[in-house]
């Protein structure tokens, strides 16, 4: 009797989108600001939101005036995960799909986003605007025979096998969140839960029509160009 053949190893498929995230190395700051970083020629404003004219279409400095955005501009919905890794040098990686051959010995998380955005291309690169709900964990290593994903490194941070945070942030939104955000917990599969239940509140609060003049889109991120994914 022939053998049956052995099934191919799943293997990790890389994302053309790149979420920008805290302290991204990508996001500098010739002023020495922290709240004035220029990414690819953009400047952000000190309010957070961008140094653009939403209802205009018009670019302009640090102290361009802010408008909320029409909810027409955001034409695109989107809810997503991207996995990512990040080597010893602070080298990060995205993933659409992340597995444990590629995440072996590296720092590892995944961002969960809730979108409503808007593309612009800036110096030949398709950049996301937009308001986003956010949640992101990160973990010291993964070890599990699986997919990189939050409730896995739930898991093992229940475990004891990796050191873990976790934290919901929104992007673009200038209203009051109140009593939605979760009071800060250690990671496991319960505050992972709790976590979840949140977001969902919250996205539908930030969502919803009656909160439309608080958004103020910022960067998101940006896509990859097809020849500068990494294979």
């Amino acid at each position: 009797m022939a053998k049956s053949p052995t099934p191919a190893k799943p293997e990790s498929v890389p994302s053309a989108y790149q979420p920008f995230l805290d302290g991204d190395p990508r996001m500098r700051s010739p002023t020495g600001l922290p709240d004035l970083p220029d990414l690819d020629g953009m400047m952000f404003s000190r309010s957070g939101g961008p140094a653009l004219d939403i209802e205009l279409g018009a670019e302009g400095g640090a102290a361009a005036e802010q408008h909320p955005a029409d909810p027409k501009t955001l034409n695109r919905h989107l809810i997503n995960c991207t996995a990512y890794t990040r080597d010893v040098e602070g080298k990060v990686n995205f993933f659409s799909s992340l597995f444990k051959a590629e995440a072996k010995g590296k720092q590892v998380g995944v961002v969960q986003e809730a979108k409503a955005f808007f593309v612009k291309r800036e110096n030949g690169v398709d950049i996301e605007w937009g308001v986003a709900v956010r949640l992101q964990v990160d973990a010291s290593e993964f070890s599990a025979e699986t997919h990189v994903s939050i409730p896995n490194i739930a898991a093992e941070a229940q475990l004891g096998m990796s050191q873990a945070q976790m934290e919901i942030s929104v992007r673009g939104f200038s209203g009051f969140l109140g009593d939605l955000l979760p009071a800060p917990d250690t990671v496991n599969l319960t505050s992972y839960a709790a976590y979840m239940e949140a977001f969902q509140k919250i996205q539908k609060h930030v969502f919803s029509e009656d909160n439309a003049d608080y958004l103020m889109p910022v960067v998101l991120g940006k896509h990859q160009p097809p020849d500068q994914v990494i294979s």
